[in-house]
């Protein structure tokens, strides 16, 4: 487990990683590209990948990397790994874009197939969101200060409202029909469109109370979300069978999934 002196390394290091990210953004020069699985991908994302890998390396020799942004080692490799980090460099290049603000880094340190840190970055709102196995989660503050999550407690059960989540660019039928299952149930539903693991903060503040996906979302999406969601008292689980995601699998495309929300669960 990390000590306070990595810890204050990994919050320095994703803070210079929002700097610099913020260097390219709202910039009509912006360099885009187009992957081969046509998502685009920013000249934001290679420096920040760049910056974070390199610190990675250098702070926690040993310790494989697995990036969105890199080549990634086969399987027979990394099914031998005992711990490996798991990173977007710019989760959210869509919004990076379009300029909304709600694009993120995410970073995670898995231990067998489950994250035990994780660490999330919004740099347009200079916040940053981290949690630990057994130490909890914690919002930090551009001033320096910190606050446990979640930091709002719902009362869901008895107005049976709620606030689901869906993907700002990634949506489709799909989530409109799993928000179709819980009116059908006799839940009042609101849908808040957000981008990025900006979700998964909301949720483990306590400022909304689910988020699905059925559909293409990979391991550096959602390793660092989970347990911080996790350690605030909410879950990552698969849709089909309710067990928590693992991670470093031989396909590093996630199942189905729901997130909860801190003390929140609707039995489907």
């Amino acid at each position: 487990m990390l000590n306070d002196k990595q810890l204050d390394v990994l919050i320095e290091g994703i803070r210079k990683a929002s700097e610099i990210i913020l260097t390219f953004y709202k910039n009509s020069s912006l360099s885009i590209e187009t992957k081969e699985d046509h998502s685009p991908v920013t000249e934001a994302d290679t420096a920040s990948h760049d910056y974070l890998a390199a610190l990675l390396e250098r702070e926690f020799p040993g310790i494989p990397l697995i990036s969105e942004e890199a080549s990634k080692p086969g399987y027979d490799i990394r099914k031998n790994w005992e711990y490996c980090w798991i990173l977007d460099p710019l989760d959210g290049t869509k919004e990076f874009i379009a300029q909304n603000d709600e694009f993120a880094i995410n970073l995670a340190l898995v231990h067998k197939d489950r994250p035990v840190f994780g660490i999330i970055a919004i740099p347009a709102k200079e916040l940053i969101y981290y949690g630990a196995k057994g130490k909890g989660s914690w919002k930090l503050f551009p001033d320096g200060t910190f606050q446990r999550l979640p930091i709002f407690k719902s009362d869901y059960k008895k107005t049976k409202n709620l606030i689901a989540l869906i993907s700002r660019s990634h949506s489709g039928d799909k989530e409109k029909e799993f928000v179709k299952i819980l009116e059908a149930k006799g839940w009042k539903v609101e849908i808040q469109p957000t981008g990025s693991s900006y979700k998964h903060v909301i949720l483990a503040e306590g400022a909304a109370h689910l988020y699905a996906k059925p559909g293409k979302c990979w391991e550096w999406d959602t390793a660092p979300g989970q347990i911080i969601l996790e350690e605030a008292g909410g879950s990552v689980v698969r849709m089909d069978d309710g067990t928590p995601l693992v991670y470093n699998k031989e396909n590093l495309l996630n199942p189905d999934l729901i997130m909860w929300a801190p003390g929140v669960i609707i039995p489907l």
